[in-house]
């Protein structure tokens, strides 16, 4: 079966798929650009742990660092997913989640004809923001490897966030030793499910 390593075969693949790559996350909620994330009471309540993970991983975030992985198809019913190609040591950097951090699709639970639901791809921005609506960073149509990795009741990696350039950043980040050709696997959560409207495939 076909798998998707190198730059150049991911770039194809995702033009292949109708899918515009994206290195970092883009902004098109622009009045969100102007304001000052780092005064919110959600961040200055958290902010020491913040700039520790800041420290440690973004300098990976900047240069759009992924971390040994390729892409390849499980089956028709799950689709595509992410594993390792090579050893992941634990609490190393795995990649960003990118995408377009726009106002969350109020049919966020709505099945999608081709399997799925409209919502797969989506994050919840990480803070309620009083001057914006709730903000969602959408990777259903932009984005990279990350918008591949599926879910696991047991995951092998953890979701991390922190304030950079002054934009709320979701990463992922090995939660153990991964070996060669595992799946990366993510918990969604609960509230990720909690609505009823999903039916949860574990794999």
């Amino acid at each position: 079966m076909t798998i998707y390593k190198t730059k150049k075969e991911i770039r194809n693949f995702f033009k292949k798929q109708g899918l515009t790559y994206l290195k970092r996350t883009r902004v098109v909620w622009k009045s969100l650009l102007s304001l000052k994330l780092d005064e919110s009471p959600y961040y200055k309540d958290n902010q020491e742990e913040f700039e520790l993970f800041s420290e440690i991983y973004a300098k990976y975030i900047e240069k759009s660092h992924i971390a040994p992985i390729y892409i390849k198809k499980i089956d028709d019913k799950v689709g595509y997913g992410v594993f390792a190609a090579e050893t992941i040591k634990k609490n190393d950097f795995i990649g960003e989640y990118t995408g377009v951090v726009q106002a969350a699709d109020e049919n966020a639970g709505i099945e999608l004809d081709e399997g799925g639901y409209e919502s797969d791809f989506s994050w919840y921005y990480l803070d309620e923001i009083k001057e914006c609506p709730n903000l969602e960073i959408n990777g259903r149509f932009e984005g990279n490897e990350m918008r591949f990795l599926n879910h696991n009741i047991k995951p092998n990696i953890e979701v991390e966030h922190i304030l950079h350039d002054g934009q709320w950043i979701i990463f992922f980040i090995a939660a153990r030793g991964i070996k060669k050709d595992e799946q990366l696997l993510i918990s969604y959560g609960d509230g990720y499910w909690e609505d009823g409207s999903r039916e949860m495939e574990s794999l």
